[in-house]
């Protein structure tokens, strides 16, 4: 007999094996350790057990799980929006049915909530959970490779809604991209590092809590003011089973409205390459962003700067009001 029950402190070496069993069935090497766990996600002050649901088996024990939930901050997705931030089922002939009990408990406690509507897997860049330990920071979605959580969550009612892609660069290969342009650019700004925790304030820094965040700035010295900021963040080294080697970055801000010569353009290209050999002298290894790849700046940014592709995903939706209770 199989039940749906809130997360235990107990329970945490479960979610860590559920978690290795269920990305090794599509090949991926990504693990959450018991102290990630504890890091990343469970201590986080807007946890709650609750949105963190546990399949147990009488027999088995602990089969699966599901974590939902919300950002009250989200920009994209909207603050009234629920997330379905994780599942993960071990491999199994039931595999199956256990997902389907995890997301509809999720989806019913979410109606309970109030929301109408439900994005997963994360929320892009609106994800607040297993940053620095799932791939993509879990801005990914639904990973191109995990052919059992698409599956599920076609199964479930969620469709497409966003293509993501994540992008990466070995820093041991960066040159920055040096033309009249960048020269003109370098002349007539100045980058520098903003000190204590930058302008994101305290719901950024509750976020990222288990990570070194960077926040530079370029200012123009033609008129001193500042024209452009980037946050960059790594893992700290103390918590096991993340990749304190690998940097990540957002172009969030990098508005899809620029056009091709915006000179804006260039001074994001330059902003981000100072930012790239500052990771070089801290012997940082790799860099990665995940972006919608529909956002053409994004790509030709990355694309200047030596980037590539290294994994694809799907932000997939479901219109709860669509369905009916059970």
């Amino acid at each position: 007999m199989r039940s749906i029950r809130s997360f235990l402190n107990l329970d945490t070496p479960d979610l860590a094996k559920i978690w290795h069993l269920h990305h090794r069935a599509y090949g991926s090497k990504s693990d959450c350790t018991v102290v990630a766990w504890d890091h990343a996600v469970l201590a986080k002050p807007f946890f709650r057990n609750e949105q963190l649901l546990m399949a147990e088996d009488t027999s088995e024990g602990i089969v699966g799980f599901a974590h939902w939930g919300k950002n009250p901050d989200a920009q994209r997705v909207g603050k009234d929006v629920g997330i379905l931030h994780r599942l993960c089922v071990r491999p199994g002939e039931d595999e199956d049915a256990i997902a389907s009990d995890l997301i509809e408990a999720s989806v019913q406690a979410m109606k309970l909530e109030g929301h109408e509507r439900c994005v997963g897997i994360g929320a892009f860049d609106d994800s607040i959970y297993y940053i620095g330990v799932a791939e993509g920071d879990g801005f990914l979605g639904v990973h191109s490779s995990d052919a059992r959580l698409l599956r599920w969550m076609q199964a479930g009612g969620f469709r497409p809604e966003q293509a993501t892609e994540c992008w990466e660069l070995a820093l041991s290969n960066f040159k920055p991209p040096m033309d009249r342009t960048q020269i003109s650019v370098h002349r007539n700004s100045i980058v520098s590092r903003i000190l204590g925790d930058g302008h994101g304030g305290w719901w950024q820094s509750v976020v990222f809590g288990h990570c070194d965040l960077s926040t530079y700035q370029l200012v123009s010295k033609t008129k001193p003011m500042v024209e452009l900021r980037l946050t960059i963040w790594t893992p700290e080294v103390f918590v096991p089973g993340v990749e304190s080697w690998i940097a990540r970055l957002s172009l969030s801000a990098v508005g899809s409205d620029l056009a091709n010569d915006d000179p804006r353009i260039e001074q994001w290209i330059y902003l981000i390459s100072e930012c790239l050999r500052l990771l070089q002298t801290e012997r940082k290894q790799m860099v990665q962003v995940v972006i919608d790849p529909k956002i053409p700046q994004h790509v030709q940014i990355l694309q200047r700067l030596g980037f590539k592709t290294k994994h694809h995903g799907m932000v997939m939706s479901r219109e709860l009001s669509l369905f009916e209770d059970q």
